[in-house]
């Protein structure tokens, strides 16, 4: 006998359209005839969740280093005073989406840095713009759920490299110089909630 059917709703901030259009999709990928996993999307700066705090259902903030440490910095307080998931990448969203394909555990010096590699791994042209909509369909037209799967396991590679005195802290939160993400922390508590194995 087929269990209850499960339904999840999480409210997410993105900072960019990478994150809503990633989130949209994966939503889809984890769709089933018992199971129904809804991210309700608000874009805008990690500092709204402070007036979001009536929302009863779980929260997660995406957002991105960008260089910028003393905003990075401010989003991580905004999760923690607002009780909510953080799931940054550090530098940014596109080592994520990179994650999905092959293992890149290089540092980077700006945020165009992987750019050529993801043109490289979901056969856009050399001259794609990867943020444009278009560019974005064509990339997640390529992600199955064993490649989000995929994703995690390399993000958890990463995680697992550094070492424990690099760590910088903002309250109890832990980051690192990049390459280093928190995205896949949150997806493995999303698949862990709707019954999804890794």
């Amino acid at each position: 006998m087929d269990g209850p059917v499960i339904r999840r709703q999480y409210f997410c901030i993105c900072a960019g359209q990478q994150e809503e259009m990633y989130l949209k999709h994966l939503s889809r990928l984890l769709k089933t005839g018992r199971r129904v996993i809804t991210f309700n999307i608000k874009k805008d700066t990690p500092n709204i969740i402070k007036k979001r705090r009536h929302i009863h259902y779980d929260k997660a903030i995406l957002f991105d280093h960008d260089g910028n440490t003393e905003e990075f910095c401010k989003a991580l307080r905004a999760c923690a005073d607002a009780k909510c998931s953080h799931a940054f990448s550090n530098r940014n969203f596109d080592l994520w989406l990179l994650l999905h394909k092959p293992n890149f555990t290089s540092c980077v010096s700006d945020n165009r840095a992987y750019v050529k590699h993801i043109r490289d791994a979901f056969g856009l042209d050399n001259t794609s713009n990867i943020k444009s909509s278009g560019s974005m369909d064509r990339i997640l037209e390529q992600i199955e759920l064993s490649d989000v799967k995929t994703a995690i396991r390399h993000a958890q590679f990463i995680r697992s490299q550094k070492l424990p005195q690099d760590a910088k802290r903002v309250g109890k939160t832990s980051y690192f110089d990049n390459p280093d993400l928190s995205i896949h922390e949150f997806i493995v508590k999303v698949f862990s909630e709707c019954g999804e194995t890794i």
